[in-house]
């Protein structure tokens, strides 16, 4: 069992150059392009971002849910294209024509109050302070302080979902990056008095996100790789294609057992494949080609990983230095050829505990 960070010490300089040339940069998060995507998204005049679920999975983003256009659906496409970090953008989004979509044509001053009211009543924001400035023809501007990109991102979020607003436009002064300790917010340290519904409002969606990601990850019984994952305010949405009516039950089993879920949107497709011949690795090919796999992402290269594997299943150990790579090295390793399952339990983010 070799270090990760051992081996990468001693590979040779002009190896190394040849191999960030040749290979796209993960050093951008999936959860902080998710985020960036979002923001985007709920800010653009033309896009109903509210509709449209993001997931991004080693740089690939997701976009699925409705919209009422083909020229909204490209336009979100672009908008993801233009993040930082994204290598590619998949386009599930479903046009749908608006018919039965009323818009409501509600006052400014209305709109207002409503919106104000709103971020109130919203728990994740009370460390924020966020106004909203104006409204004019059903454009909301906001501005203040947010204490974190994702509260940044609640508040433009919470803002859209008022009836009557037609967009957002944001002037929120917040980090411009999703820090590791909101992901680590969790509901853990509920009391005996709290309800499940209570507890998760003080879960942050991106710990959600990453949890249910991992779980996926370490179930056989799921092709985690090809379930998306988006969570807002503790509504998980699962997304993309399964096999059979099994695989999509048991992602959303998997999903329900994250703490500060409090609702499982399963819109997971069955469609049935041909199956694939499994690949019958030997395990310690398998350990190699894992260790070379995490090796390529080079968010990872101040992690100290430890590869083991046993009839396919690979156990990962050591430390990294953020929630967001251990998400990436459970994904890296799933993504190998011939792993049924990732078990991370082991590895540990540097600090914590």
């Amino acid at each position: 069992m070799n270090r990760i960070a051992r081996r990468s010490s001693i590979m040779l300089a002009g190896a190394v150059i040849a191999l960030l040339a040749a290979r796209p940069s993960h050093a951008a998060s999936d959860a902080w392009i998710t985020a960036k995507t979002k923001m985007a998204l709920l800010t653009t005049d033309g896009v109903s971002g509210t509709a449209i679920n993001v997931d991004t999975v080693d740089g690939r983003v997701t976009l699925h849910g409705k919209v009422t256009s083909e020229q909204e659906k490209a336009r979100a496409a672009d908008v993801a294209r233009k993040i930082d970090g994204t290598r590619e953008v998949r386009n599930l989004l479903q046009v749908v024509t608006a018919g039965a979509n009323a818009r409501t044509d509600a006052k400014d001053d209305r709109v207002k109050a409503d919106v104000q009211k709103a971020l109130a009543d919203t728990p994740q924001l009370a460390g924020s302070d966020i106004t909203v400035e104006s409204v004019n023809g059903g454009v909301v501007l906001l501005a203040g302080r947010a204490e974190s990109f994702e509260d940044h991102l609640t508040a433009v979020s919470t803002a859209a979902g008022v009836p009557g607003v037609r967009r957002v436009a944001s002037e929120i002064k917040s980090p411009d990056a999703l820090a590791d300790a909101e992901v680590r917010r969790e509901g853990d340290r509920r009391t005996a008095g709290e309800t499940a519904h209570a507890a998760s409002a003080t879960v942050s969606d991106a710990w959600i996100t990453s949890q249910a990601k991992m779980r996926l990850l370490a179930d056989p019984d799921t092709p985690a790789l090809d379930v998306n994952v988006d969570t807002d305010r503790g509504v998980v949405t699962l997304f993309g294609m399964v096999s059979s009516d099994k695989q999509k039950a048991a992602a959303e089993a998997d999903a329900r057992k994250v703490n500060g879920v409090h609702q499982v949107r399963n819109e997971l497709q069955v469609v049935p494949s041909s199956r694939q011949d499994a690949v019958e690795a030997k395990d310690d090919d398998l350990q190699k080609a894992v260790e070379q796999s995490l090796e390529r992402r080079s968010s990872l290269a101040k992690a100290d990983i430890d590869v083991e594997v046993k009839n396919g299943v690979v156990r990962l150990t050591g430390d990294v230095p953020s929630s967001f790579d251990r998400v990436t090295a459970a994904v890296a390793a799933r993504s190998t050829p011939g792993v049924r399952s990732v078990i991370s339990d082991d590895l540990h983010v540097k600090g914590e505990g």
